[in-house]
């Protein structure tokens, strides 16, 4: 049994069969859990590291050690919202309704408004970076997607390891 259908029990319900069904791509369906690593359990080769003002240089993301044609999985659900070349490197990103992720250098070969699941495969590396010399794969989230805009003033970038794991949820009572 999921955890939704867990918590329907709780509150009176009755769970529904989709509740805790298996994902695309083998991904159990979650509820409320953290974001999942997109390549495993990763090393991390370069930390965030914001800048003070957001027009300075820092590193918006997190350099994970990974090889070429190693396979990418959706840190979170959301729809592919970009593939393609950004500046001469392969990069995928995806809208996960608030947040967008983006990883470089990477390849899919799904199109553009495709949904993907937590833990789904959905890409691969392919390409180079400038990161560090091709052995890695950059990650990066933005608060933005097409629930704020990506390029509007209130965008800014986020550490992608704070994403990770799950979070503690819990029922209270309502009080009448």
């Amino acid at each position: 049994m999921g955890c939704l259908s867990a918590m329907a029990l709780l509150m009176g319900g009755v769970p529904s069969s989709a509740v805790g069904a298996r994902a695309a791509g083998g991904a159990a369906s979650s509820c409320g859990g953290g974001w999942v690593w997109p390549l495993g359990r990763p090393q991390v080769a370069a930390a965030y590291d914001p800048p003070d003002k957001p027009w300075l240089a820092g590193h918006r993301g997190v350099d994970l050690k990974a090889a070429e044609g190693d396979v990418i999985r959706a840190p979170s659900d959301g729809v592919v919202r970009f593939s393609g070349s950004v500046g001469g490197k392969a990069v995928v990103s995806i809208d996960h309704g608030g947040l967008v992720s983006s990883f470089e250098p990477a390849r899919t070969d799904l199109a553009v408004g495709e949904h993907v699941r937590r833990g789904e495969s959905f890409a691969r590396i392919e390409g180079t970076s400038d990161h560090c010399d091709g052995a890695c794969l950059h990650w990066g989230v933005k608060r933005g997607g097409a629930a704020t805009g990506a390029d509007s003033p209130r965008a800014s970038y986020l550490d992608p390891q704070s994403r990770i794991g799950g979070h503690r949820m819990g029922l209270k009572p309502v009080l009448e």
